[in-house]
């Protein structure tokens, strides 16, 4: 049976709250109170209502009000604010910062009840859209994506997301998870495009122990450290044939290494990639037999031009973000600059229309962004890859820390699994300033007395 809501009335006048509980709790709902805003704190850091009903000017810490507090710390309660006259224009100010609506004495039992289921169904309609809250976008090719996204998430299959770089595929498999009955599981993603096959394979395999000199206990891979959760293989076409193979393996026989030996597989895999998987399978590219079994659903994210309604609501998105982010005092993208931006191909998708509006951001002078200032943020965005050299550094900084995790630290081992010379190992470490040491894992010694106890057998 489904528990009643649970409502926090909070107001320094007993005979009002007095009345307010015994309307609330003859309608079924389950009441405490509170007759100041400290004490309400109190009871909010022990339990979590679905509604809290409160004087507009009950005062919290830090000077903000008890409205203000329960935004700011705990914006998925819903607020009703008990208002006079005389605090009106305060409380529609609260009502546009998210409160919910407001309610005058003398209460009247009906409008008052209405007002709470009001309230409390809103709250709900809120609390089941959070899984895709990270995704913005209203256009209909979305909505129907994320339609299927949902219905895909509690289904638990394995699946394909294919979509132009820079669309958003991770975004929309982190959404399914958070829709999943895994989601409080562990999330874990793995880009299998930027590092070798030696490293791919400890890192989604493991380590065992006794694998080469140094490896002295089994190290699990992501397929072990995702256990109940999700795991993203971004780009899985760049995973080796033979890695496709032993992949493959591991889902038939549900375990992680293929054989009963080894741990128990249960994680769902999410494959993503910007090429047509149908296509690569076909061309050898993609095991066949691999393809057919995480291609039980596949999802196509849209190209940021095929969803051009959104851009607005993107621009706007990523602009209150790097305003934050920068300490920058920029409001808004003026009409000319939206009109701009919505006729742009955007071949970057979108992340190159974040990078297009940081830059803006950064360079205004004023709270509104200008036409000619996102023109020549476009204008310096015509590059959307990096330069060779500036690819191959960032990949040589990726491959050595992944390889120091790897290897706890240790250069001697990490030189072998690389095929270079220690020497030009730590070049290459201080080139990227790394220090193997920081890698290295702290191992907690046993107390002397404990020692002495396993030896001997005895304590006296």
């Amino acid at each position: 049976m489904t528990p009643s809501p649970h409502v926090l009335l909070v107001d320094q006048n007993p005979d009002q709250l007095r009345l307010l509980e015994d309307y609330l709790v003859e309608a079924g709902y389950r009441v405490c109170k509170a007759s100041s805003g400290d004490e309400a704190i109190k009871q909010l850091d022990a339990q979590t209502p679905e509604l809290v009903i409160c004087d507009l000017r009950a005062t919290a810490k830090n000077g903000l009000t008890l409205s203000e507090h329960i935004h700011q710390d705990n914006p998925e309660i819903a607020r009703i604010l008990i208002v006079n006259q005389s605090v009106l224009p305060e409380a529609l100010e609260a009502t546009a910062q998210g409160a919910f609506g407001i309610i005058t004495p003398p209460f009247d039992k009906a409008h008052l009840l209405d007002t709470v289921r009001a309230a409390l169904d809103t709250a709900d309609q809120r609390r089941d859209q959070r899984w895709r809250s990270d995704i913005i976008g209203r256009s209909p090719v979305m909505e129907h994506l994320l339609d299927q996204a949902r219905r895909v998430a509690v289904s638990d299959v394995n699946l394909i997301i294919s979509g132009p770089a820079g669309s958003g595929k991770e975004l929309l498999a982190k959404a399914i998870h958070h829709a999943s009955g895994r989601a409080e599981q562990p999330f874990e993603v793995l880009k299998c495009d930027n590092m070798p096959e030696q490293m791919l394979e400890s890192e989604l395999f493991g380590i065992r122990r006794g694998a080469f000199d140094g490896a002295d206990k089994d190290q699990p891979g992501l397929l072990e450290r995702a256990r109940g959760g999700t795991l993203i293989l971004n780009e899985i076409c760049d995973l080796t044939p033979r890695l496709q193979v032993k992949l493959l393996t591991a889902l038939e026989n549900s375990r992680v290494r293929g054989s009963d030996g080894s741990p128990q597989l249960d994680v769902r895999i999410i494959a993503t990639s910007q090429r047509n998987l149908e296509h690569a399978m076909l061309s050898g590219e993609l095991n066949d037999t691999l393809y057919y079994m995480l291609s039980t659903v596949s999802l196509e994210v849209p190209a940021l031009q095929e969803r051009a309604e959104d851009i607005p609501l993107l621009a706007r998105h990523f602009l209150a973000l790097e305003a934050k982010q920068q300490g920058r005092r920029v409001r808004n993208l003026s009409p000319g600059a939206i009109h701009l931006l919505g006729l742009s191909a955007w071949p970057g998708n979108i992340t190159q229309l974040a990078k297009v509006v940081s830059q803006a951001v950064s360079k205004s002078t004023s709270p509104v962004i200008s036409e000619a200032l996102v023109s020549e943020a476009m204008d310096h965005q015509e590059r959307v890859i990096p330069s060779f050299n500036e690819a191959r550094a960032e990949f040589e900084r990726r491959y050595l820390i992944k390889l120091l995790q790897i290897t706890e630290g240790n250069v001697t081992h990490a030189a072998r699994i690389a095929e270079r010379n220690r020497t030009d190992l730590y070049k290459l470490l201080g080139k990227h300033d790394l220090e193997p040491a920081r890698f290295k894992v702290r191992r907690t010694r046993k107390p002397a007395r404990t020692r002495q106890v396993a030896r001997t057998g005895t304590q006296g």
